[in-house]
């Protein structure tokens, strides 16, 4: 083609066609200028098609990880209203008729739980700055406000409720005058100084004191605050997959 050309631009100049030897010329640039726009065009649609195609890709993997969030979630709400239930227990009942050391000990609101969050796909879109291909502004949005917003709010939350727990464990653990079970059972676990009676007495002794009780109340206040608190994150993160899922089957 290029060879065609330039025989054409010399047949001209021979004839001594000057005026349409500049015209074919011009003529000739445009054309070439027209195909590199072209082709530019495809290059960038291409790119485009090929960074659209990832960005869905990385949304289908964010509804995966989203599911696996709200698994863990159910696991910290079923962890918080355990646990709550425990403490109410443990402020109505004085006695404990039927239930052993041990189980009225592991009923005190010391257990603690990380915040857990799958990541993988929203920091993939975040390092490839695919941001912008996700869609609505909305889904942008919502994304944002799960995995940087409330996830930073409930970090704060997880933080606050481990100090206060740290606190009451030195308190539980200074206050009681007993051994305390073993957390993992053993082979041939070692006995108890104390009687069972012993050891049950000296439980509900510091449970019913004054500064027993309120430690008591406080944990059940914080435990409710992190379960409503998990309950939301799973309402937003099933919010989330329904929203992915229209964008993904609206393109």
């Amino acid at each position: 083609m290029i060879k065609l050309f330039r025989n054409i631009r010399k047949k001209l100049l021979s004839e001594g066609k000057t005026n349409n030897y500049l015209k074919y010329a011009i003529g000739e640039i445009i054309l070439v200028v027209i195909g590199i726009l072209i082709a530019l065009q495809i290059n960038n649609w291409n790119q485009n098609r090929i960074e659209n195609n990832r960005a869905r890709k990385l949304l289908k993997n964010m509804v995966e990880d989203l599911a696996t969030d709200t698994l863990m979630l159910n696991r910290s709400i079923a962890n918080y209203e355990f646990q709550s239930n425990n403490c109410v227990k443990l402020l109505n009942d004085s006695l404990f008729v039927d239930t052993k050391a041990d189980s009225i000990f592991f009923m005190l609101p010391l257990n603690q739980m990380g915040l857990l969050l799958t990541t993988q796909a929203f920091d993939k879109i975040n390092n490839a700055s695919l941001t912008s291909l996700l869609g609505s502004s909305e889904l942008d949005q919502s994304i944002s406000e799960y995995y940087i917003t409330t996830a930073e709010y409930a970090e704060k939350q997880f933080t606050w409720e481990e100090q206060r727990t740290n606190k009451d464990e030195d308190f539980w653990l200074n206050a009681l005058e007993m051994e305390f079970p073993q957390f993992f059972k053993v082979k041939n676990n070692p006995n108890y100084i104390q009687s069972e009676p012993e050891r049950k007495q000296e439980l509900l002794r510091v449970i019913s004191s004054t500064e027993g009780r309120q430690r008591i109340r406080y944990a059940l206040d914080r435990k409710q605050i992190m379960l409503n608190t998990m309950k939301t994150r799973k309402e937003t993160a099933i919010d989330l997959i329904s929203q992915i899922k229209k964008h993904l089957s609206n393109e």
